[in-house]
């Protein structure tokens, strides 16, 4: 009795297990859903770059360019750009437009809608010496964008000369009669003669005048006198309310004969009129004073007598 109970239990056990551990076929029951795979950095979305054109900057260096006599001097222009495609650098001088060149300096174009902002950089550069012009030039930069459209930027810097001044002159200035002039040639004995001319003193750059010690002749001194010819020769500057004296010395004679005495106008200029009676050289002649030195001029006239 005992052991038929023990061997029902255990066959009621057997049973109970293999149902635990049996599958369910039921159809109302949805299976398990299978766990989603983790994501990998190669497979991470991109997003398009957009592109940003500009000039970021123009810078000029130096910003003031000086020039002395005889040397030159330089100033560069630097450019930054973003997003771009083309640069066109370009130099406007003081009369305006087309001074110069442009410097047209090409950018690499993207790979593609992802590779992010591209800066570029680029410069250019002037030379600059005596014989260019004064005044305020302008840098004129162009950029072509990834877009298509057209970007501008300028910047200015002045040139300016620094003038050369030799010593200041310290004895009188030297001066000459300009253009003077006896006419008509030859005249008929009797007849009015016109003489005229310029007076004039020597003048360098910077409007400071200069004596006969600077050797305007090149006959004495070196390339630092002021004289014609040199680089820093400027010109003749006139001299007015000055007294001119007039002589004439006739042909085959030694002496001269004083005739008058006229004075020079604002600008220089003199003239006068005078009889010819007889063939000979008429000159004109400024003493000078503690400032200015003297100086003369002549001119031959022959006089020829009528005849009926």
């Amino acid at each position: 009795m005992v052991k038929r109970a023990a061997t029902t239990l255990v066959a009621v056990a057997m049973g109970a297990t293999a149902l635990a551990t049996a599958p369910a076929y039921a159809d109302d029951v949805a299976p398990s859903p299978s766990p989603t795979p983790s994501p990998t950095a190669g497979d991470t979305a991109r997003t398009p770059y957009t592109p940003d054109p500009r000039i970021v900057s123009v810078d000029v260096d130096p910003d003031v360019v000086v020039v002395s006599r005889g040397g030159s001097a330089r100033v560069t222009a630097r450019v930054t750009t973003k997003d771009v495609q083309s640069v066109d650098i370009d130099l406007w001088g003081p009369r305006g437009r087309g001074d110069d060149g442009g410097d047209h300096w090409f950018g690499k174009r993207k790979g593609g809608p992802n590779d992010g902002p591209k800066f570029d950089r680029t410069s250019r550069s002037w030379s600059f010496d005596w014989s260019d012009r004064a005044g305020t030039y302008k840098v004129h930069v162009e950029a072509i964008g990834l877009d298509g459209k057209k970007y501008t930027e300028d910047r200015s810097f002045t040139v300016k000369r620094r003038e050369w001044h030799g010593p200041r002159p310290t004895s009188p200035k030297a001066t000459r009669i300009a253009g003077f002039d006896a006419t008509p040639e030859p005249v008929r004995k009797g007849r009015a003669l016109t003489l005229k001319g310029t007076l004039q003193v020597a003048q360098c750059w910077g409007d400071w005048y200069y004596d006969d010690w600077d050797d305007f002749s090149g006959r004495r001194g070196g390339d630092r006198y002021c004289y014609e010819g040199r680089d820093y020769w400027h010109d003749w500057h006139w001299l007015g309310s000055q007294d001119i004296e007039v002589y004439f010395q006739p042909s085959g004679s030694g002496r001269w004969q004083y005739v008058d005495t006229i004075e020079t106008d604002d600008d220089g200029d003199f003239a006068t009129t005078v009889r010819a009676w007889r063939s000979g050289t008429w000159a004109v002649r400024f003493d000078g004073n503690r400032r200015l030195k003297g100086s003369e001029a002549t001119d031959y006239v022959k006089v020829w007598r009528w005849q009926r």
